[in-house]
């Protein structure tokens, strides 16, 4: 909720949006990194934070934040989609990183100490994890020696869980390791051949080029 709201107010599609506001981070500075812990965020030693609700308005109304408040904090009104890209937007993106990278790499130094001692692999999964620069950031900090990302991290990736689980647990099947990377790629729906696909096409008199 912490990288969504921001999200929202620099203009981006909520759900949707978070990688063109990650992206937009290259392009600013972090002008804004200690306004948002002064203000909007707390966060601990072992990289639990806690969000400062008097800002935000998602957790009681129908709007992300309270407009006001952050226009306020942030110098002017939220910026509207489709409209330009001001550097304030850079900046704020930027700021919002950086502390993003500190949270995911204060959780992961925390579940090593604590969990980890003897486990030299972290899996991540959910939205954060497609965050591709904290990732690397992650990496870099060698705190497990190896890192993987689950493809589908978004909340694709619960239905996915669910269908292993039930084929595994429920129905008690053996699990077969047929590669190194035990997922071995992310396409797992059905595979068509090339003949398959060009009689559907047909089908529906589509047009269509076969290289």
């Amino acid at each position: 909720m912490f990288y969504r709201v921001f999200t929202y107010f620099c203009g981006f599609r909520v759900n949707f949006g978070e990688y063109k506001f990650m992206g937009l981070a290259l392009y600013g500075k972090p002008l804004y990194y200690d306004k948002i812990k002064e203000n909007v965020i707390s966060i601990k030693a072992d990289g639990f934070f806690c969000l400062n609700l008097y800002y935000f308005d998602f957790y009681r109304g129908t709007t992300m934040i309270n407009d006001k408040k952050f226009e306020e904090l942030f110098d002017g009104p939220r910026r509207q989609a489709e409209s330009r890209i001001t550097r304030r937007e850079m900046d704020i993106a930027a700021s919002v990183q950086k502390i993003t990278e500190e949270l995911i790499i204060g959780i992961a130094k925390h579940a090593k100490e604590k969990y980890g001692q003897n486990i030299d692999n972290l899996v991540l999964a959910g939205g954060v994890a497609l965050n591709c620069v904290a990732n690397g950031k992650l990496s870099k900090e060698k705190i497990f020696d190896n890192v993987w990302i689950q493809p589908a991290s978004d909340d694709a990736g619960g239905a996915l869980g669910c269908a292993f689980y039930t084929y595994y647990e429920f129905f008690k099947n053996k699990r077969v390791v047929e590669f190194p990377d035990s997922m071995g790629g992310s396409l797992l729906g059905p595979s068509f051949t090339g003949v398959e696909i060009e009689k559907i096409l047909k089908k529906y008199d589509a047009k269509y080029v076969r290289f």
